[in-house]
C-alpha cells in the first residue's frame, strides 16, 4: 500500500511538471507573438528582409583609435621643386618658332622653342676658327721638332711652337664646349634649339612667338615640372611647433576632392620663422599617380600622432541629435536598430571619439540614420 501511494505521488508531480513547461513554453511564444505583433519596442526600428529601405541604409563597424589630431592647419599644394626645372634662354636671340604649350607633356631632349641668334653662329664661327689655328699651330710644332733634330733651330724655338700648339687646342676646345653646350651643330648657322632638360609636363611659358630673348630676362621661358608628385605645405604657428615632427603623418582634404582624404608624412620643417607671419614652414610629399591633384590647390591638414587610449571611433555622418543628446543607431541584428545614446569628443567633422556608450567592434549605422529616425517607434 504505502510503494502503491509513493507511485501514485511520483506520477502526479510528473504531470504537473509536464503541464509548467507546457505553460512556460506556451507562454513564451505568446509573448513573442505578442511583441512581434505590437512593432518593435520605443527607439528601435525593424525593416524586413527585402525593405527597399534598407538599400539606403549604410553600416560601419566602430573602431578604436589609434592616433589623434594634434593640429589643423590651412594647406596649399605646390610643385615638387626636386622635379621642377624652368627653362631661361642661354642665347640672345628671338623666339622663331614654339614648340610646345602649357599643359604638353614632353619627354628629355624635346624641343621647347626655336630661337634665331646670332650667338650661336658666333660660337660655331669660333669653333672653326679655332680648329683652323689648331692646325696650323700643330703642323708649325711638326716643322719645328724636325729643324730642331737637325740642328738648324734652336730649342727656345722649338718651346715656343709647343706653347702655341697648346694655346690651340685649349681655345678649340673651348670653343667646342661652348657649341656643345647649346647643342648646336659644327656648321655655322644661326639657330638655337631650347630643348626640356627633363621630361614632365609644361606647367608655364611666358615665351611668344618674336619675342625677343636673353639670359638675364627676369622670367624663365617655360617652366616644366613632373606631376607624380607635389609637395604639400602649410605653415605651423608657434605654438604648435612642439607638436610637430620631421616624419609624422598628415591628412591632407580638399573641397576639389569632398570624398578623399590624402595621407602623407612631413618632410622638412623649416628651424627658423617667417619674419611676416611668425609660422615655420611644414613641408610633405603628397603622390600623384592619378593627376587628380592641382598646383596651387588649397585645402586643410591635420597633423596626427599615435593614441594609445582605445577609445571608440565612429564616423560624424553616424551622430543624431536630439534636443541635448547625441544619438546613433546601433545595429543589434540583421535589419534591426536601436537608438542608443552616446557621449563624444574631438568631433572633427569626419570622425568623432565616443566616450560613453558604445564599444569597439559594434556596428553603427552611417548613412541613413535620419530615415531611421523617423521610423523609430515611439515611447507608449
Amino acid at each position: 500500500m504505502k510503494s502503491n501511494a509513493l507511485l501514485s505521488l511520483g506520477a502526479l508531480l510528473l504531470v504537473l511538471l509536464a503541464l509548467g513547461v507546457a505553460l512556460v513554453v506556451t507562454g513564451g511564444r505568446r509573448g513573442a507573438e505578442l511583441q512581434a505583433a505590437n512593432g518593435p519596442p520605443p527607439g528601435e526600428v525593424w525593416l524586413p528582409p527585402g525593405s527597399p529601405k534598407l538599400a539606403s541604409i549604410s553600416v560601419d563597424t566602430v573602431r578604436a583609435r589609434n592616433e589623434r589630431v594634434v593640429v589643423v592647419l590651412p594647406a596649399q599644394l605646390a610643385l615638387d621643386e626636386d622635379h621642377t626645372v624652368r627653362v631661361a634662354s642661354p642665347v640672345t636671340g628671338r623666339v622663331r618658332t614654339l614648340d610646345a604649350a602649357p599643359g604638353d607633356r614632353v619627354a628629355a631632349g624635346d624641343a621647347l622653342a626655336h630661337i634665331v641668334s646670332g650667338d650661336v653662329a658666333q660660337a660655331q664661327s669660333d669653333l672653326q676658327r679655332a680648329e683652323a689655328a689648331l692646325t696650323t699651330a700643330t703642323t708649325s710644332l711638326a716643322r719645328a721638332r724636325d729643324l730642331f733634330a737637325h740642328h738648324i733651330v734652336a730649342q727656345r724655338d722649338l718651346q715656343q711652337a709647343v706653347n702655341d700648339s697648346a694655346q690651340a687646342r685649349a681655345e678649340r676646345d673651348r670653343a667646342q664646349a661652348r657649341v656643345g653646350q647649346l647643342g648646336a651643330g659644327p656648321d655655322v648657322g644661326a639657330e638655337y634649339v631650347l630643348r626640356a632638360p627633363i621630361g614632365g609636363d609644361v606647367v608655364d611659358r611666358v615665351a611668344n612667338p618674336g619675342m625677343e630673348v636673353r639670359p638675364d630676362l627676369p622670367a624663365p621661358l617655360f617652366t616644366v615640372s613632373r606631376l607624380d608628385t607635389l609637395w604639400l605645405t602649410a605653415g605651423v604657428y608657434e605654438r604648435d611647433l612642439n607638436r610637430v615632427r620631421r616624419g609624422q603623418r598628415v591628412l591632407f582634404t580638399t573641397e576639389a576632392l569632398p570624398e578623399r582624404t590624402i595621407a602623407a608624412r612631413i618632410a622638412h620643417v623649416s628651424s627658423a620663422l617667417d619674419p611676416g607671419t611668425r609660422t615655420a614652414t611644414l613641408r610633405a610629399l603628397v603622390p600623384n599617380a592619378g593627376r587628380v591633384l592641382h598646383p596651387s590647390m588649397f585645402g586643410e591638414v591635420q597633423i596626427v600622432a599615435p593614441d594609445s587610449s582605445g577609445l571608440p571611433v565612429v564616423p560624424t555622418l553616424a551622430l543624431i541629435t536630439q534636443g541635448a543628446q547625441t544619438m546613433v543607431f546601433v545595429r543589434t541584428a540583421p535589419g534591426r536598430f536601436a537608438l542608443r545614446p552616446v557621449q563624444v569628443t574631438n568631433d572633427d567633422g569626419a570622425t568623432a571619439v565616443v566616450v560613453a556608450g558604445l564599444r569597439p567592434g559594434e556596428v553603427v549605422v552611417t548613412r541613413g540614420s535620419l530615415l531611421l529616425s523617423a521610423e523609430a517607434a515611439p515611447a507608449r
